[in-house]
């Protein structure tokens, strides 16, 4: 029984939870039993687990079997250091470290049936996470991040993403790298911009496609106007633009209604 907040390991998990960016040493903290489970599920190496005992030890019983049987090291702890482990307001009483998801390579990009999120600087891991779970509901096949983007396995990007982090191929390429690869495979790209020239009805959307979504403050990086097609999604109110995971949803939406065969004349 773990009692004391100081504990190594509870230093180590508090560590890992605080990194904005990539952990040095490739972990990631998951505070909950869903998203513990949905790494399961994804075959991930959970190495650690901390659980409240006494009462969610009883509780948490299938999924500590499920841990334990995958080799994870399951540790009973106090209620008080499972709290302080983790980075909820509100415990579920389990945390646990796990060895993030290899990154996917750029032959991702040869799918004919290619439909890329790209998010180009998107820096607040919430929008990004929920990008990505929008990304895997609407049939995108993969998600690209240039730099500056955050990090999709931080805690706040993964419980955004409840679980779609896992199951969707993640590259990570600087924006002039992958402008060139998409470019070299004649990917069609839409960039979302409020000044487009193009409304997003009648955008090129046809797969293979990469939707391109910029920083929240700045929008895209300039260097995608050369080889996209800026689009504009319709604003009737008062406001300037869109949140970054409200625009990315409504594009890739429009590229799954479409697929589906929804396709105005």
């Amino acid at each position: 029984m773990i009692t004391s907040t100081r504990h190594p390991l509870v230093q180590a998990f508090r560590r890992v939870g605080a990194h904005s960016r990539r952990d040095p040493a490739g972990r990631m903290l998951l505070d909950g039993p869903r998203l513990i489970a949905e790494a399961l599920d994804a075959g991930l190496a959970v190495s650690d687990a901390l659980v409240a005992a006494p009462v969610a030890t009883a509780r948490l019983a299938p999924l500590v079997a499920r841990l334990r049987h995958s080799g994870a090291r399951v540790h009973e702890a106090a209620p008080r250091v499972v709290e302080a482990a983790g980075t909820v307001v509100t415990s579920q009483g389990i945390v646990a470290l796990a060895a993030r998801p290899a990154e996917a390579s750029d032959a991702v990009l040869d799918d004919p049936g290619l439909v890329l999120l790209v998010a180009d600087g998107v820096q607040d891991p919430g929008n990004l996470g929920t990008m990505m779970r929008t990304a895997l509901a609407a049939g995108a096949t993969a998600v690209a991040l240039t730099e500056e983007t955050a990090d999709p396995f931080q805690p706040k990007a993964l419980r955004a993403a409840m679980g779609a982090a896992f199951r969707l191929p993640v590259l990570r390429l600087a924006t002039v790298a992958l402008r060139a690869s998409l470019v070299a495979r004649r990917v069609r790209i839409v960039v979302a911009d409020p000044r487009g020239p193009l409304d997003y009805l009648a955008a090129p959307l046809d797969p293979p496609a990469a939707i391109v979504i910029g920083n929240e403050a700045s929008g895209p990086d300039p260097a995608w106007a050369p080889v996209g097609v800026g689009v504009r999604i319709p604003l009737f109110g008062p406001v300037e633009s869109l949140n970054a995971a409200v625009a990315a949803a409504v594009l890739l939406y429009e590229v799954a209604r479409r697929r589906a065969g929804g396709r105005r004349a």
